[in-house]
């Protein structure tokens, strides 16, 4: 089958500019041309837009988050299901599975919405912030592309050079979409890319201060925490440390007390959060919101599908006084994550999805000090962490680097890091839940091409300079 041979970049502003919604109280702007609306009044609406396109159903809306956890071990899918993400579960997927043709897309129209505000509007005052936003905005849309689409790089690193390793980077605006056939970058290349882009953001981007609105736009230190993450990925320690430590010391405190489930009820920015997307009520999608794939299928008002569940293996990992447990909710046998039951808007499911926080950046500092052996260090790292969920000191330094993988599965469960955090260290996915719904070889090892998921069929037959990752071409 053949498509538009405008699939991957086919947009224009006037399809930014009618991606925002009642966010601001604006004029509809589905009649403005390309030329009357790339203009610096026109530059917040601009903006605006790249975070309504992140938030589409199948990006942060949904499903990367969700596809990302799925494919860990954190999560399952038993047969009382209502068929969504079973092929994602199972490792069964082919270039022409539609949610994350749908996932590519919306990505790629971010980071080109983010090259035209950054290439086509004057640099002033009024558009200098906004700028520093599309850095941020563009390099996490590349980020995640290739965390989706290509191997680890810390098991590539030997091919790192090599062409069609990385993915296609939209480095500037495209002015004639139609005829833009682009071929994917070196892994390396696409690393080089998205670090410079945060760099820029850090330069460029608002400052902005913990549990205030600005933590729902990128900002300087919304840079600064994805660097942490993508030096993380590289293994590149001494940079992960030096950027994570700008951001720890007391800016972002981490949640006290007891009631861990109210941070993500909250309609409000708490004090871990360093990026976060809002979802306000015009953007309910009623039974697709974020949460209803989580929340246990009891019939009532805040049921949701209760496709997705908390494996065993899991729930054996939360110790006796872990204020974490508020986030799983045992019904009818089954343990299920209740993170985002809604944000305190009355719809159930929808929820601000958390892309940044503190305690991430905490957990990729004591990584990267573990890695280089300053297993002391790690350990004060992870205890200022255990203190903070009501647990007791780890004292076991020799085995520091499996209480922070622990300690990850923890904190980030549903948080879209699951199957990423387990190839990227070189282990594997394996769930023994009997009434998990798995393929005939339910051990998913980092030999295994499906680890990155195929680029979407869709986008090969529009362009034929974009190479299938291997493995995928006899799909």
């Amino acid at each position: 089958m053949k498509y538009s041979k405008l699939s991957i970049l086919a947009l224009s502003a006037a399809t930014f500019i009618s991606a925002c919604n009642s966010k601001l109280d604006l004029k509809p702007a589905d009649s403005l041309d390309d030329n009357s609306a790339i203009t610096e009044g026109n530059v917040r609406i601009l903006a605006n837009g790249m975070y309504e396109r992140a938030q589409e159903l199948e990006y942060y809306g949904r499903d990367f988050m969700v596809v990302t956890d799925v494919g860990g071990n954190d999560m399952k899918i038993t047969p009382s299901n209502s068929n969504r993400f079973i092929y994602e579960f199972q490792y069964m997927y082919s270039p022409l599975l539609s949610p994350q043709t749908k996932t590519w897309q919306n990505a790629y129209r971010v980071a080109n919405q983010a090259s035209v505000i950054i290439d086509k509007l004057p640099t002033t005052e009024n558009t200098a912030g906004a700028k520093g936003e599309a850095y941020f905005m563009r390099a996490l849309a590349h980020f995640d592309l290739t965390r989706r689409y290509t191997r680890p790089y810390s098991l590539n690193k030997a091919d790192a050079d090599k062409p069609n390793t990385g993915v296609v980077l939209v480095m500037a605006a495209i002015d004639d979409p139609g005829n833009y056939k682009p071929a994917r970058a070196t892994l390396n290349a696409t690393y080089d890319a998205i670090i410079s882009d945060l760099k820029a953001a850090q330069q460029t981007a608002p400052d902005t201060k913990p549990g205030t609105a600005g933590v729902f736009r990128g900002s300087k230190d919304a840079a600064t925490a994805l660097l942490t993450r993508a030096y993380l990925y590289k293994e590149d320690w001494a940079n992960v440390i030096k950027e994570a430590t700008s951001l720890l010391g007391g800016k972002y405190p981490l949640w006290d007390g007891s009631n861990y489930l109210a941070n993500f009820t909250s309609d409000n920015a708490t004090s871990e959060d360093i990026f976060a997307l809002r979802f306000l009520a015009p953007e309910n999608r009623g039974s697709n919101n974020f949460g209803n794939i989580y929340l246990p299928a009891d019939g009532s008002a805040t049921g949701g599908y209760g496709d997705i569940r908390l494996t065993d293996g899991f729930m054996n990992l939360l110790e006796a006084g872990d204020t974490r447990k508020a986030i799983t909710q045992n019904y009818a046998g089954s343990n299920y994550l209740i993170k985002w039951i809604g944000n305190g808007q009355g719809l159930t499911g929808m929820a601000n999805v958390k892309v940044l926080r503190i305690s991430e950046v905490l957990l990729n500092r004591a990584e990267a000090y573990a890695e280089q052996g300053n297993l002391s260090l790690a350990v004060i790292d992870v205890n200022t962490l255990r203190a903070k969920r009501g647990l007791a000191e780890f004292t076991d330094e020799a085995n520091v680097k499996a209480e922070i993988k622990k300690e990850r599965r923890l904190e980030l469960v549903g948080e879209g890091h699951g199957m990423t955090d387990i190839f990227r260290k070189n282990d594997k996915r394996s769930i023994k839940d009997a009434d998990a719904i798995l393929p005939q070889t339910p051990d998913i090892t980092t030999d295994n091409y499906r680890i990155a998921y195929p680029i979407p069929q869709i986008e090969i037959d529009a362009n034929a300079n974009i190479e299938q990752n291997p493995g995928y071409q006899k799909n």
